[in-house]
């Protein structure tokens, strides 16, 4: 895939999560529970870019 496309596809997961916030979360953004440390949004939030950063190398091919 070339590079212009990955930027695409993560452009397009990026702003189909932002619509979803947005609809569904908008608290979060003022929230921001995840900050607290030792808290049950922290541990879902490091889960989360975990899994952004496999999809991001299995994108990237490694």
């Amino acid at each position: 895939m070339s590079a212009d496309r990955n930027l695409a596809v993560i452009e397009e997961r990026r702003d189909s999560i932002r619509e979803w916030l947005l609809s569904q979360a908008v608290q979060t953004n003022l929230e921001q529970r995840h900050l607290d440390s030792g808290s049950r949004e922290e541990a879902y939030w490091h889960h989360g870019y975990q899994a952004a950063l496999d999809d991001m190398l299995k994108l990237l091919g490694r």
